[in-house]
């Protein structure tokens, strides 16, 4: 399947499997008022990203690249929970210069360059690559495994006009090493978790959400995944899902609530999710530029509570996640 149809309009629903393609081209995209854009004034509407989490013992490390049409933005954070220590690398590229994202779902290879630093994203065959380098050393190399995990792979209307296409993996087993803040290779194994977020669309112009990414072991040995959002996918439905050894269950709306400056909790509407939030360090944007503009906040988290499942009773012991709440004008 193509996400885009013959007819020039995006297929809405949850997919069994990725899109063949996502062609822009084919896209036949309108103002609110039915007039067809084109060439530039059509490109400066579209936003795409990706960005990856991954989980290694005691660390927790996040990289993204991202395309916004009028800038790229590319980071990498590695972040030692134990030391509360982190090594943080972020830029913006106006005009979106030495910034490459293909959003394809299946064979995509991206870059963004900056002052020394360079990440790089492909994938191919099932298996993510990623590089991250600085004056030309390797900081981060990792190969991360598709297979075996259903991927949670969307697409909904957004706005009037408009569409969100999201994919989304977590648990996933990942090969490779990175470097410490004390420049000590650290080599993944059996037990490091990866997780993926890809997405692309015609966003509204000003829009806003809560998202929370989980992935860990639990008391039996499963691997437990959890992707929870509100906000940005609730046009036809939402992208709340929980995966168990990779199979992928859905779940309810949640409610994102603050308690107080280090506490937040999330429950859903059937009441089968009950989890407590606990944030540390915190990834921190706020850019003003009246016409755009962007306030993001992602924070090192730990996560406790209860998840109901068929007969099955996932529980959460201080788990690592990462809770995020973004609000962009774009």
């Amino acid at each position: 399947m193509d996400l885009i149809q013959p007819n020039g309009q995006p297929n809405y629903g949850r997919f069994s499997a990725l899109p063949r393609q996502i062609d822009l081209n084919q896209y036949v995209y309108k103002t609110p008022y039915g007039k067809v854009l084109t060439g530039w004034r059509k490109r400066l509407k579209y936003k795409k990203f990706k960005f990856c989490c991954i989980q290694h013992q005691h660390y927790t490390i996040g990289l993204a690249i991202a395309d916004i049409a009028w800038a790229g933005h590319g980071f990498v954070y590695i972040y030692d929970h134990l030391k509360n220590e982190v090594t943080e690398w972020n830029a913006i590229n106006f005009l979106s210069l030495n910034t490459v994202l293909d959003e394809q779902p299946l064979y995509s290879q991206s870059h963004f360059a900056k002052s020394g630093i360079q990440i790089d994203v492909q994938h191919a065959n099932g298996v993510r690559y990623i590089q991250v380098s600085k004056h030309g050393e390797l900081q981060l190399s990792a190969r991360i495994f598709c297979a075996g995990t259903d991927p949670l792979s969307m697409c909904s209307p957004t706005g009037i006009n408009g569409w969100t296409y999201t994919q989304k993996l977590t648990t996933l087993g990942c090969e490779g090493f990175f470097k410490n803040r004390q420049g000590e290779v650290i080599q993944f194994n059996e037990r490091t978790f990866a997780s993926l977020d890809d997405t692309c669309g015609f966003l509204r112009p000003e829009t806003a959400w809560f998202w929370l990414s989980c992935n860990f072991w639990d008391a039996q040995n499963r691997r437990i995944g959890l992707n929870l959002a509100s906000g940005v996918n609730e046009s036809f439905g939402n992208e709340n899902c929980l995966w168990i050894n990779g199979v992928l269950y859905p779940v309810a709306d949640v409610l994102f609530q603050q308690q107080d400056e280090e506490q937040w909790s999330i429950r859903s509407l059937d009441d089968r999710l009950n989890l407590l939030v606990s944030t540390g360090w915190r990834r921190y944007e706020n850019l003003n530029l009246r016409l755009v503009g962007s306030q993001f906040s992602q924070w090192q988290a730990k996560i406790s509570g209860t998840i109901q499942q068929d007969d099955q009773e996932i529980v959460l012991l201080n788990e690592y996640g990462l809770l995020e709440q973004h609000y962009a004008k774009w």
